[in-house]
């Protein structure tokens, strides 16, 4: 009895095995008879291998043909009845996935527990593992790892944090104005108009109402006269203390003095408009003068002559201006005593005598009266001088006054109390400052 015998080492399709069980049955009933099985009713599918995509198919148990036992050692089909194969649907067959990671401990253990279940030999993720019997283990070239991406690190997930609350923190910033933004009290020209055309604002105030005094502690606010006065007065105070100060520094004695001894003998401009304006007060009657008559000798000045010995010194023409400018009526008694031939006092020795006359003026009326030297208006004269000529400036009558004049520029000498003696032989400078 000729019988085929399947050997377990080989892999077979499901067609084969039908095929071999096919003829297990015809020898069979070539030996004993005919035998009726399911199997000779099934038709059998054309050879086609089987496709499975990254599944595992599990083993039979009993229709595992790696345990059938040969044909020689079974018993007769009328005393043991062959067990009629199932038919498999690899459909229905159960699957597992197996993923082996290269490269690592764990994945050798997984390849060597399915080498020792399945008979198989499993390779890396990539390539494909066939069985080496019916339920083998198959892994289609082109599976997937099932490796999970790496987390992002804390540094990273702290950044993203920051960079999205800038993000929406200048949004936010952008929106707030727009929302905030509001026209309810905005002006509108045509409808806030309205008011001032009708007369709603207009303030009406009674005609006999006056304006408040503005007071507090019986204060009054000082008027822009008193101001004026006030700045005025600070300016004169301001150029005595400087006048003092450069008396201080400057004053030296007489034969330094600044005095021509001749006078030039051409009348400057200057001189020439000055003798003009006190002329015009002798029109007036504001400027008068005595016997002998010393208004000639200014006369000759305005008029631009230049007679010998009736010279005058320009800060005596300085002198007298600042006294009519400072008082109604000046009477001037004594100037150029060589002019008129006079020989008083101190003599030739004189400022109004010695080199060239002129360098002294005497006044004996002031407002229209009488002077004594000491009297207030010869006070108030010498006053008004005192921060204007030039230091080491002379004045007579000290012995008419109390002590302690408090001049600075101002040299005091005794003299007669009938009138007020003012020289410029020993001064250092040759000119008034302006008032």
């Amino acid at each position: 009895m000729s019988v085929s015998r399947v050997t377990p080492s080989q892999p077979h399709t499901i067609a084969e095995l039908l095929a071999a069980a096919a003829a297990n049955t015809a020898a069979a009933a070539a030996v004993s008879g005919p035998v009726s099985s399911p199997v000779d009713s099934l038709p059998v599918a054309a050879e086609k291998p089987l496709q499975v995509e990254a599944m595992v198919v599990e083993p039979f148990e009993q229709q595992s043909l790696e345990h059938a036992q040969p044909l020689e050692q079974q018993q007769p089909f009328e005393q043991q009845p062959m067990k009629e194969p199932a038919l498999v649907d690899p459909a229905a067959v159960p699957v597992r996935r197996v993923v082996v990671r290269a490269g690592t401990a764990r994945a050798a253990a997984r390849r060597a527990a399915a080498r020792e279940r399945f008979g198989a030999v499993v390779t890396r993720v990539g390539s494909v593992a066939r069985a080496g019997s019916a339920g083998g283990v198959g892994l289609v070239n082109g599976a997937r790892s099932g490796r999970r991406p790496s987390a992002a690190s804390p540094k990273t997930r702290a950044a993203r944090a920051v960079v999205m609350t800038l993000a929406v923190g200048l949004i936010a910033t952008m929106a707030l104005p727009a929302y905030a933004f509001s026209t309810a009290s905005a002006f509108t020209p045509i409808e806030d108009s309205a008011a001032l055309v009708t007369g709603e604002q207009t303030l009406a105030s009674s005609s006999g109402l006056t304006a408040a005094i503005v007071g507090r502690d019986n204060y009054q606010a000082p008027s822009e006269s008193d101001l004026a006065a006030q700045k005025a007065a600070a300016a004169k105070a301001a150029a005595a203390a400087a006048a003092a100060a450069s008396a201080a520094t400057l004053r030296l004695s007489s034969n330094s003095a600044v005095t021509a001894t001749a006078y030039p003998s051409v009348v400057s401009p200057q001189v020439q408009a000055l003798a003009g304006q006190l002329m015009d007060a002798v029109a007036s009657g504001q400027l008068v003068g005595s016997k002998p008559d010393h208004i000639a000798e200014i006369r000759y000045l305005a008029e631009g002559q230049v007679v010998p010995g009736c010279g005058v010194d320009y800060r005596v023409l300085q002198t007298i201006k600042v006294a009519i400018d400072n008082f109604s009526k000046v009477g001037v008694s004594d100037i150029n005593r060589l002019c008129t031939g006079q020989i008083e006092g101190a003599g030739t020795m004189s400022p109004h005598y010695r080199n060239g006359g002129g360098h002294a003026v005497d006044f004996y009326i002031l407002n229209g009266h009488g002077l004594t030297g000491a009297d207030s208006d010869s006070l108030k004269l010498l006053h008004l001088l005192d921060p204007l000529v030039p230091p080491n400036t002379n004045v007579g009558q000290s012995e008419c006054r109390s002590s302690g004049s408090g001049f600075v520029n101002l040299s005091e000498f005794e003299d007669t109390c009938s009138h007020d003696h003012v020289d410029f032989i020993s001064a250092r400078g040759d000119s008034l400052l302006s008032d």
